[in-house]
Order: structure tokens, then C-alpha cells, then sequence
């Protein structure tokens, strides 16, 4: 009789642990990002088309999926609706409450897919998020109900998520790849801290911040052998857009630039800070300033440039190993 009594809950046991496992839901996370065709539409043709060729989604609201998790009580089925969650970040959880106006124009949606395919073939694999979010606007509200809103060509870089707002300009059509690129770029060089910290290093913390002429009191003596102003010998004479280009003939300024890089490189800069007339105000607006030369130049042309200036040169080889080496950019 004690056997029987034995075998009884033995088999009631059995039939619990079916009967149970026949209500738990196996949850495939990757089914529940792949994205599927659909011809009929361009927009989700597009995003199929990315999917397939980058496996990255791409999503134009936060709710992704579904995941069934069991029938109630009257049969009903009961879903886990899984959206995206954005408050995670690289290393912390940022408690941010987020709303979206969602995008909705196919005009609209499709010039999105166009930056993100521009970005995708621009962009080394090590620098793919794990998905894009594409909204109209955004607004992140934090613990103290102070606001944020996110629009008209912003974007964000977030630990699996890149989001961005529409309303582009043409200008920001053609520049938001290389620039996402960047910030995508000085993100990840964050997880190297070895090797951040020594790129820290070779600038002398004082310099930073600093007047160039303060930091080199025969900063202004290259102009006093031309008849250019003084103040025209700062960093602004670096970029193409500069005001005053024209009032140099080809040759002059390059040797105006090459003096004017000798006297900047002695300090390992590559760049001013808000105000020309200052060194970069610390070392992630010097991180910033480095990777943007870096991007826009081959190596070749890189050494070519700046290769007279021992800092420079040494803060780049440290880059170059994150840059090229690790995250796989070509330069």
C-alpha cells in the first residue's frame, strides 16, 4: 500500500511539472529583433534590406515585440511587452523617464534609413550599435523633473541604442555620419582606460585652459616677420572655413599654418579651445579635437602635418592602436 501511495505522487508529480512547463514561455531574444519583409511597404523593404546585409534593426517606435508568457485563469493570453529601454548607459543606469513623438512620414522615414546605410558602410563593424531608434522629437525628464528635448537632427549614443530626431537639414544629411562616427569613436576609446590614461599624460595638466601666449611668450613672433595681424595666428587659421584664407596666397599660407602647428604641437594640441586665443579646456575636449583630425586624415597625411611635433605624435600613436587597431577604423 506504501509503494502505491509512492507511485501516486510520483506520476501527480510528473503530470504538475508538464502541466507547468506547458504554460512557461521559451523567450528567443533573437527572434524578437529580427526583422521581417515586407514588399508591400518601402519603409519596412528598407529596413529589412539593413537588417539583412548589417543585422541591425532599426525601429521607429520603442515597443519592439510581444513575448507570450502564459494563459490567465480564463484562457486568456497574457503578453510581455518588450520595449527599449534607453536609460542604460556604459557604465550606469541614468533613471531617466523618456517620451516620443514618433515618426510616422515615409518621406521622412526613408531619409532616416539613408543616414543609417551611409553610417553602416562608413563605420567599422566594432562601431555598429545594436540597434538605431528613429523618432521626430524625444524628451527625457530626470529626478528632479528637470527636462531635456531631443530634435531637429539630434541624436544620442546610448549603450545598445543610437536614437535620433528628424527634421534634418541637407547639410546634416551629409555630415551626421561622420559625425556620429566620432562620438561612436570617443565612446568606445572610454572602455581603454590604460591607455586613455596615458594619452592624458603627454600634455602637462597646466597647459590646459591656458592663453597661447601666456603658455609660450614668443607665440606672436612668426606674424611680426609678415604683414598679417597678430591675432590671426591661432588655431582658426587651421580650418578650410576660416574668415580670413583669401588674404594669403597658397604658398604663405601653408607656411603660415606649418608655423603656426610647430607653435601648438609644443604643447601636444592639435586644436584650440572655445576661444581660439586658449588651449583645449581639458583632456576630453583634447580627446575630441584629436579624433576628429584623425578621422579627416590618412595617417600619411597626419604625419605630414603634425609629424615635427614630438607630443602630437605621441599622443596620435596612442590613438591610432584604439582607433585602427582595436575598433578597426581605417585611416
Amino acid at each position: 500500500m506504501r509503494n502505491v501511495v509512492l507511485y501516486l505522487l510520483l506520476a501527480l508529480l510528473v503530470l504538475g511539472c508538464e502541466k507547468e512547463s506547458g504554460l512557461t514561455s521559451k523567450i528567443e531574444l533573437e527572434d524578437l529583433y529580427a526583422i521581417k519583409d515586407d514588399p508591400s511597404d518601402p519603409v519596412k523593404h528598407r529596413v529589412y534590406e539593413l537588417y539583412s546585409k548589417y543585422g541591425i534593426p532599426v525601429y521607429f517606435n520603442d515597443t519592439i515585440g510581444k513575448i507570450f508568457v502564459k494563459k490567465d485563469v480564463t484562457g486568456k493570453d497574457v503578453y510581455r511587452y518588450e520595449t527599449l529601454d534607453l536609460s542604460w548607459g556604459f557604465t550606469s543606469y541614468s533613471q531617466l523617464k523618456y517620451s516620443y513623438e514618433y515618426m510616422t512620414d515615409p518621406d521622412e522615414q526613408l531619409t532616416a534609413l539613408g543616414i543609417i546605410e551611409e553610417y553602416l558602410e562608413l563605420a567599422a563593424k566594432p562601431l555598429h550599435p545594436f540597434n538605431f531608434f528613429v523618432t521626430k522629437s524625444a524628451k527625457t525628464i530626470d529626478i528632479k523633473d528637470e527636462e531635456k528635448i531631443y530634435k531637429e537632427g539630434e541624436y544620442k549614443i546610448h549603450f545598445r541604442t543610437v536614437l535620433m530626431t528628424g527634421d534634418w537639414t541637407e547639410s546634416q544629411i551629409t555630415s551626421l555620419p561622420n559625425e556620429m562616427m566620432r562620438e561612436m569613436v570617443k565612446n568606445k576609446i572610454t572602455n581603454y582606460k590604460d591607455l586613455l590614461a596615458a594619452f592624458n599624460s603627454v600634455s602637462d595638466r597646466v597647459w590646459y585652459g591656458k592663453s597661447w601666449a601666456k603658455l609660450d611668450p614668443h607665440w606672436y613672433d612668426y606674424v611680426e616677420t609678415t604683414d598679417k595681424p597678430s591675432y590671426y595666428f591661432s588655431p582658426s587659421a587651421l580650418s578650410d572655413t576660416w574668415y580670413a584664407i583669401n588674404e594669403f596666397e597658397p604658398e604663405e599660407l601653408e607656411e603660415f599654418r606649418a608655423a603656426l602647428r610647430l607653435a601648438m604641437g609644443q604643447f601636444g594640441f592639435v586644436a584650440g579651445g572655445q576661444s581660439s586665443l586658449y588651449t583645449p579646456g581639458d583632456n576630453e575636449k583634447d580627446l575630441v579635437s584629436y579624433i576628429s583630425e584623425m578621422l579627416n586624415r590618412s595617417r600619411d597625411e597626419f604625419i605630414e602635418l603634425w609629424g615635427e611635433s614630438p607630443l602630437v605624435m605621441a599622443k596620435y600613436e596612442i590613438l591610432y592602436h584604439i582607433v585602427a587597431d582595436e575598433l578597426g577604423v581605417k585611416l
